[in-house]
């Protein structure tokens, strides 16, 4: 990779802080675009006549794939506001290009981990249902009459009471597939709620979660124990339909599946298939095979799946964080050091930059 002085061209697509933007201008030629300009994802046509002369580029959520990277010649580097920029870079390619791709690190951790705890939380006492019945229930269901709050409201038959009992996540055990980044604050935000936690993740050293508090299974024992199981694994040709339907049958009925990761770890036809036949109680879904998912799609009016459309990562704060690993990621940049590398590789060409 060859190095980036001066005030390099830089094209922005991603969402960033008007703070952060601030301190882009200073150091480089800045040129926003798409969500950067505050519009909507540029068009394809847009993002190959502004790639033409970038020397970096500052990538959001479109498509950058050997097509658009041959129409940058003067390409140095991609800064990502991804964790995992692989999701739409074509890091092969621009590797082979001498290319450095860097991700940010942390910005979803926090979010997505409180989200897991909020979707969790919205399972076991049914918070999604209770909500549409009492927006909906009869007006005849006044407070105020003896009828009302004996029979409706209290113990007797079409009470919400009896209707949306929900279950203590206190004293039960939580089970977390993947335990990199978000897999860990999860595990914490969860530490509160008097869980037994344990993790099944074959690229984590057992001893170092144990340290970590936590209690290391295989895939087979976390899915028979937990109450709830919440996915947060990379998607991988390793880990794809790694929930199919012999996973599901391992779990307990009354267990819990949430997924904020990616779809493609779940079989879908499988899930479908226990919840029908009600082997497992329920599963929230923020992520889909097809997004945004069909109003056809027979997962969304489940009655026992909570789907949201895939917000979890969604904070004020994530726009922040992502900007100052960008902003941070570029100066060292300049400054001929690479952080947050997700492509050592091409340290490998001519003009090798300290990392």
């Amino acid at each position: 990779m060859r190095s980036i002085g001066g005030r390099p061209r830089v094209l922005a697509t991603a969402d960033l802080s008007p703070e952060g933007i601030a301190s882009l201008r200073e150091i480089s030629e800045l040129t926003l675009l798409g969500w950067a300009a505050g519009e909507w994802f540029c068009n394809r046509k847009q993002l190959i006549d502004a790639i033409a002369d970038a020397e970096v580029v500052i990538a959001g959520y479109e498509p950058f794939d050997e097509e658009l990277l041959a129409a940058a010649p003067q390409l140095r580097a991609i800064l990502s506001v991804r964790s995992a920029p692989e999701a739409n870079i074509d890091v092969a390619a621009a590797t082979a290009r001498g290319i450095a791709v860097l991700h940010t690190v942390g910005r979803t951790d926090h979010g997505v981990a409180e989200f897991t705890v909020a979707l969790a939380l919205g399972l076991a006492r049914h918070l999604i249902p209770a909500g549409a019945w009492i927006r909906s229930r009869s007006p005849e269901f006044d407070a105020g009459e003896d009828f009302y709050r004996g029979t409706v409201w209290g113990r007797g038959a079409g009470s919400p009471q009896l209707a949306f009992t929900g279950i203590e996540l206190h004293g039960r055990t939580l089970g977390i597939v993947g335990f990199g980044a978000i897999g860990r604050v999860v595990a914490e935000k969860f530490s509160g709620f008097g869980m037994s936690i344990i993790v099944h993740d074959p690229y984590v050293d057992s001893v170092e979660l144990r340290t970590l508090g936590v209690e290391p299974v295989s895939l087979d024992e976390l899915l028979s124990r937990s109450a709830v199981v919440t996915l947060h694994a990379r998607l991988s040709s390793q880990t794809r339909g790694m929930i199919g339907a012999d996973e599901l049958n391992r779990m307990g009925r009354g267990s819990y599946l949430i997924n904020t990761g990616r779809a493609g770890l779940i079989d879908t036809d499988a899930l479908l298939r226990a919840l029908d036949r009600e082997q497992i109680a329920g599963v929230a879904l923020d992520v889909f095979d097809t997004e945004p998912p069909s109003a056809r799609d027979p997962l969304i009016s489940h009655q026992r799946v909570l789907a949201t459309p895939h917000i979890a990562a969604w904070t004020e704060e994530m726009r922040v964080r992502h900007t100052r690993s960008i902003v941070q990621n570029l100066r060292r940049l300049l400054a001929g050091k690479l952080g947050n590398l997700s492509n050592p590789e091409v340290l490998m060409a001519a003009g090798r930059i300290e990392p």
